[in-house]
């Protein structure tokens, strides 16, 4: 840390980009009603204040227990002091993820701080918190915010033990156990083992072991130890025979009712049972361009510069490693996420930060150079270069994150990865709209029943009767005049054909745009039978 700066004004530093974080992840939580994924999670929290906590069994219980938690708080605010102002379940579901994805960015500086220095420390927390796609997967109710939290707690705690076992073995005894405690706390948030193994090889592959002395056997088993009993007491049902026996069912597709993703208007298949015909290799790369502002592009490519001439250092060295083992491997694999792009984030926010500060020193020493008197102006420009711009363009685009675009985008929204950009937003309206007019008992076909048999239920709609689009027996089994909800994201091999027949011959009786972009199309099926094939 520099000695001009404080350790009360680091914490003072640090807090407010916590806050930063915490306000652009917690503003308009409940402006999108839920995707598929998260009613699993509504449903599975209050199941668990029940007493059954076998539900949801292919994820581990830590983020429903947070999630439960959050309900039953937000429950007690409702019934007593929130008369004026209740708490919607989409914002309790969403609030623990939205907490620890700002919290994450303290971790980061830690982290990014032991390698580099207090600045590039604090430039990688805050590009953390205000980066678009760190915040977008960071407002859902799924696993990965959890697993990237604990992860990278777990492997700044493990570098610490490293280090400090050079001069202090009983002090690095404790780090060993803290980092495997967290190592099991990322397990109790996804079934993700592999990333314990990456720290393992990093300082294999290091193979300094002056500066990092390798583990004696006391520390491996309090580090393993610590891993599984963290793992045990947040995921206890991971103990039980029937959750393996349905997590391989799950693993082998068995729960699986329809394939496909469309990128950019072409249908990839999603499962890892494809190894031809799978989600395009560029998919991450191609979303990293276009979803982060072009400033951040910039750093990001003199970072990458930057660490490779430094490449011999632990901490550049730390950067590249993660940098590869991450896209290489999730790039060739066939299912491909915008939430799995969040365990990469970390290590691009920490290159863009080493680019930043590598533009900040050389642009000054230019400047210094000939009138010392401009550097603060130039560290003004700079930051609002690569810092105020991008903050702003992500507060521009709340709560709608999902649908941003850098200017290479070319205004295109929603059109490159619609599922992971619309995520369900706009058909919580969509059914709301169906429930307000159509008589009692009407059918109506989508491709997410759990997220319309959660809003039927809440708009008091018991009786209406879904249908899945990708099943052709129940699409022929919907009687005449049923309504039909068509989503570009949930577009799949199993219900293409039917719905380009139905866009064909038909006009929606409604469309709920979100951003400009249509999210959700609703027709009244007057079709035919044989249109109901999808032949």
């Amino acid at each position: 840390m520099p000695a001009n700066v404080t350790r009360t004004q680091k914490i003072v530093a640090l807090l407010m980009i916590v806050v930063l974080g915490l306000a652009l992840r917690i503003g308009g939580l409940d402006r999108v009603g839920f995707n598929e994924d998260e009613v699993h999670k509504a449903e599975a929290g209050r199941a668990y204040l029940g007493g059954n906590f076998l539900v949801n069994l292919e994820h581990p219980m830590l983020m429903k227990s947070l999630i439960a938690i959050s309900l039953a708080a937000a429950d007690t605010w409702n019934g007593s002091l929130g008369h004026f102002h209740q708490i919607s379940e989409e914002v309790a579901v969403r609030l623990p993820n939205a907490i620890f994805g700002s919290l994450t960015a303290v971790v980061i500086f830690f982290l990014a701080q032991e390698f580099f220095g207090f600045e590039v420390g604090m430039l990688s927390a805050l590009l953390w918190s205000i980066g678009t796609i760190a915040i977008m997967v960071n407002r859902e109710a799924k696993e990965d915010t959890l697993l990237v939290f604990f992860t990278w707690l777990a492997y700044y705690l493990y570098l610490r033990a490293k280090k400090v076992a050079t001069t202090d073995t009983r002090r690095a005894e404790w780090y060993y156990l803290a980092s495997g405690g967290s190592f099991g706390l990322m397990l109790a948030s996804k079934y993700f083992p592999h990333y314990l193994g990456l720290i393992f090889l990093f300082f294999v592959l290091r193979r300094d072991k002056e500066k990092f002395p390798p583990r004696r056997r006391r520390d491996t088993l309090l580090l393993l130890g610590a891993c599984a009993l963290g793992l045990i007491l947040a995921d206890p049902v991971v103990l039980l025979p029937g959750t393996w026996t349905y997590m391989l069912h799950y693993v082998g597709e068995g729960t699986m009712t329809h394939h496909g993703y469309l990128v950019m208007g072409r249908l990839y298949f999603d499962d890892p049972a494809h190894l031809r015909g799978g989600m395009p290799f560029y998919f991450y790369p191609l979303f990293l361009i276009l979803k982060t502002p072009v400033s951040v592009l910039v750093a990001l490519l003199v970072g990458l510069v930057e660490v490779w001439k430094r490449r011999g250092e632990h901490g550049a060295f730390f950067l590249i490693f993660m940098f590869l083992f991450w896209i290489v491997p999730f790039s060739l694999l066939s299912a491909k996420w915008l939430r799995y792009m969040l365990s990469w984030m970390p290590t691009v926010y920490m290159i863009a930060a080493l680019g930043v500060f590598k533009i900040f020193t050389w642009t000054s020493a230019q400047v210094g150079q000939r009138n010392r008197r401009w550097v603060p102006a130039l560290a003004v420009a700079v930051a609002l270069v690569f810092l105020v711009e991008p903050a702003s363009m992500s507060a521009q685009n709340a709560p709608y994150y999902t649908l941003y675009l850098n200017p290479l985008g070319l205004g295109r929204t929603a059109y490159y990865f619609p599922h992971d950009e619309m995520n369900d937003m706009g058909l919580r309206e969509a059914i709301q709209q169906i429930c307000m007019r159509a008589p009692k008992g009407t059918s109506v076909g989508g491709q997410t029943a759990p997220v319309f048999a959660y809003y039927f239920h809440r708009f008091g709609r018991n009786d209406l009767r879904y249908f899945d689009l990708s099943d052709q027996a129940q699409r022929m089994e919907a009687p005449p005049m049923a309504y039909i909800v068509v989503q570009d994201g949930r577009k799949y091999y199993e219900n293409i054909s039917f719905i380009q027949k139905v866009e064909s011959y038909q006009t929606p009786i409604q469309t709920v745009e979100i951003g400009g972009a249509p999210a959700v199309r609703i027709y009244r099926d007057e079709t035919f039978a044989e249109l109901r094939i999808g032949r």
